[in-house]
């Protein structure tokens, strides 16, 4: 799971758990809070908040200016 979260965060990827899983997110190296990741009371409050984030399939936020 560590991995498979680290491979999403990375490239920007937008992240969704509960608020319980929050714990798994830093134990992943996935900072909370961060533009991207979401946590929510519920599966429906998470996924309203997941794809209220731009369509552009990348957290764009995460990285700096070059």
């Amino acid at each position: 799971m560590a991995l498979l979260l680290s491979e999403a965060f990375r490239p920007g990827k937008a992240i969704g758990a509960s608020a319980l899983g929050q714990d798994v997110l830093e134990a992943a190296g996935v900072p909370v809070p961060a533009p991207g990741v979401v946590l929510g009371d519920s599966g429906p409050a998470v996924l309203e908040q997941v794809t209220a984030l731009p369509g552009s399939h990348r957290v764009w936020e995460r990285f700096t200016a070059v």
